[in-house]
């Protein structure tokens, strides 16, 4: 059995006492997962949501399961205190299989058409730093201690170089690369199956990470990891060097406390809060669109749209209502002729933006 199936529950009231007709058995789940044919972590989360969805049937006495059961099992999970996002990703896993059964010809889609919890899409639930905190916040660490090298350089891959907690965690020493002069750190993507990704190290991030390298307590090689923890060291190499990884919930930890302790106290300001500054300051600095998605490593440009859609949003809602309540109070005045007003009003946002660059194109010729 493997280790994705091991996860089951092993319950003696539902799973013994279904109809030898029901599809709810280890061996059949097994057939399932081959099916799905995904990675190893893929399959784990697979697991997990069934096996929510065997406790809640055990839990109901319920051996075959009925459509309106499926929708009972929704609005348990409507009830419970889980977000939204986890809430849809137990009930697709259900409808997943469901669909499978369905095929198969081993039970009807019970589950076929049922709607659970819509997810925004195009809501991104992390903030990005305002830009003029950034280098504050890196110069507040402090750099005496191996600990504390390693959350500067962590700080700064994540901030700067836009890297995820899990490329941090994966990296290796020997990841790093000298390719005409410059330094490369290869990291493995979420979803890629190798270190393809070249991430460029400018000065600063690779000093930082040669003076966490030169303070580390145990010997370096490069197959040794990146960065380690400090606290448990249990792993060793065939020579005795501990290897212990340092792991995603340690770096996420960490860097949240960072930006608690620098007065960024909000549930929206997360370790992840760093990568989004690194694209919206990418955005910001002038890259095109493409170019942030090649850099931030988004599959769908509509994931780098999300970062640079709210940032601006932000600046946007900010700017709007201050000026609503300017003019209210009669401290922004129009000047715009009403004649000239209503026929910018009757415009379309497109012409709007072009008259809009229009005038700048003439006031920049003006200057010249």
């Amino acid at each position: 059995m493997s280790e994705a199936l091991a996860m089951m529950p092993q319950r003696t009231g539902y799973l013994q006492a279904m109809p030898a007709k029901a599809v709810f058995s280890l061996s059949l789940f097994d057939s399932f997962i081959d099916y799905t044919d995904r990675k190893e972590t893929t399959i784990k989360g697979y697991c997990t949501c069934i096996k929510q969805f065997i406790k809640w049937l055990d839990a109901n006495n319920i051996y075959q399961p009925e459509r309106n059961h499926i929708k009972a099992y929704r609005d348990y999970l409507a009830g419970s205190n889980l977000s939204t996002g986890t809430q849809a990703q137990y009930l697709r896993a259900v409808k997943h299989f469901f669909k499978w059964t369905a095929a198969e010809g081993l039970y009807p889609n019970v589950a076929e058409n049922i709607h659970g919890a819509k997810v925004k899409n195009d809501c991104h639930k992390k903030d990005a730093l305002p830009r003029n905190s950034v280098e504050p916040i890196a110069k507040k660490i402090d750099r005496s201690n191996e600990a504390g090298c390693r959350l500067y350089a962590i700080y700064l891959l994540c901030v700067k170089c836009g890297l995820r907690t899990i490329e941090i965690n994966r990296a290796d020493v020997g990841d790093i690369k000298v390719i005409d002069g410059d330094h490369y750190l290869y990291v493995q993507p979420k979803g890629h199956d190798s270190k393809d990704s070249p991430k460029y190290l400018f000065p600063e991030v690779r000093v930082a990470i040669d003076d966490y390298l030169k303070i580390r307590t145990e010997k370096v090689t490069p197959r040794s990891p990146l960065f380690t923890s400090t606290s448990n060291r249990k792993g060793h190499d065939k020579n005795g060097n501990p290897t212990s990884r340092i792991a995603t919930t340690t770096i996420s930890t960490q860097l949240k406390s960072l930006l608690v302790d620098n007065g960024f106290d909000s549930d929206r300001l997360t370790a992840h809060s760093l990568r989004a500054t690194a694209a919206t300051t990418a955005f910001e600095a002038g890259l095109t669109l493409f170019e942030v998605q090649q850099l931030m490593g988004h599959c769908d440009p509509a994931t780098t749209e999300i970062y640079i859609k709210d940032q601006n949003q932000l600046s946007i809602e900010k700017k709007g209502r201050t000026a609503i309540d300017k003019y209210l109070k009669g401290e922004l005045h129009n000047d715009i002729l009403p004649e000239l007003e209503a026929e910018l009003f009757a415009m379309t946002t497109e012409q709007q933006k072009a008259l809009l660059a229009q005038i700048r194109a003439e006031k920049a010729r003006g200057k010249e």
